[in-house]
């Protein structure tokens, strides 16, 4: 397998003959992918590695780069000698100002889910640094930890299923580790069985402290990727607090469900700028000033110039 860059990609592409597969998942998919990519998850790519890439020579990409390199490394057992994974993947395609394609105009269109309820399936769970394959995947916490809540509750799938309006099968997949959670179905999960969004998170920590590289933080992408949410703390700790570094790029808007009653947020902007919707009333922040506000209702991030907006975010929980 070999990790190339955008210009490469560029090439490869524009030679023709080369296959270009996007393993994201369909909600991901749905909001862009490169020109003429096919649209192959990579649970199928592992369930089917023959048939889900049957051509010798394949260009693999996803959000950031990590999942592709697991589709890479699938194909490399396939013998192929010509496998190639985009490092940095759609999020620095869409960086670099390049088109997308949209499943509404693409002949090839894959079939988009059904939209979540919750207003934010649209966003995946991801390591945020791509160069290192070493960081845990976040599904080998989160299938845990949901087994975990069903057993102290004595609950089967089918009365989670019921509980969270996902279905058996799906918090099945998910609890096995074979299925990749979107960011709407943990905070579905979380709603339901009324815990924090981090407990379904965390992993066990043996240390009281902990240092949260930035090589390893895991960050929540947006599909389109023009927002992103890097968790500044270390999962597991148990406690009511989380704390976020957000970044918005120009003119982006991400909407944002109700959490759970009583969650608060407190937010300082620290670079650029941002205007918050809360329940229907705009305010707007520039640099270095702050909001706290009750965010068990409905509100959206919004970057009103063409620089990007950074935020620090504190969530507390009732």
């Amino acid at each position: 397998m070999t990790t190339i860059g955008l210009e490469e990609a560029q090439a490869l592409l524009a030679g023709g003959g080369i296959d270009l597969v996007d393993v994201r998942e369909a909600d991901e998919w749905a909001g862009g992918h490169l020109p003429g990519a096919r649209h192959v998850p990579l649970a199928e790519v592992k369930a089917d590695p023959s048939g889900s890439l049957p051509n010798d020579r394949v260009l693999l990409v996803c959000a950031r780069g990590g999942r592709s390199a697991k589709a890479a490394d699938v194909a490399d057992a396939l013998g192929y000698r010509e496998v190639y994974s985009l490092d940095g993947g759609t999020l620095a395609w869409i960086a670099a100002g390049l088109p997308l394609e949209h499943p509404s105009a693409a002949s090839d269109a894959s079939p988009v889910a059904p939209a979540d309820p919750t207003g934010v399936t649209n966003c995946s769970l991801e390591s945020a640094d791509q160069f290192d394959a070493r960081v845990p995947e976040l599904d080998s916490v989160i299938g845990p930890n949901l087994r975990n809540l069903r057993a102290s509750r004595a609950m089967s799938l089918d009365d989670a299923a019921r509980l969270t309006g996902l279905s058996r099968s799906t918090l099945g997949q998910i609890e096995l580790g074979t299925q990749t959670a979107s960011l709407g179905a943990v905070w579905r999960i979380a709603r339901a069985f009324d815990v924090p969004f981090a407990t379904l998170l965390s992993a066990p920590r043996a240390s009281s402290t902990a240092v949260v590289r930035k090589a390893a933080a895991k960050r929540l992408v947006s599909a389109n990727g023009r927002f992103t949410s890097r968790a500044l703390f270390p999962f597991g700790t148990g406690g009511k607090v989380e704390f976020y570094e957000l970044w918005l790029a120009g003119y982006g808007r991400e909407e944002a469900e109700a959490h759970l009653p009583g969650t608060r947020e407190n937010l300082v902007v620290t670079r650029g700028q941002l205007s918050l919707e809360i329940a229907g009333v705009r305010h707007d922040l520039a640099q270095g000033d702050a909001i706290v506000f009750d965010a068990d209702v409905p509100h959206a991030y919004i970057n009103p110039g063409s620089s990007e907006s950074w935020m620090h975010l504190v969530m507390t929980y009732a």
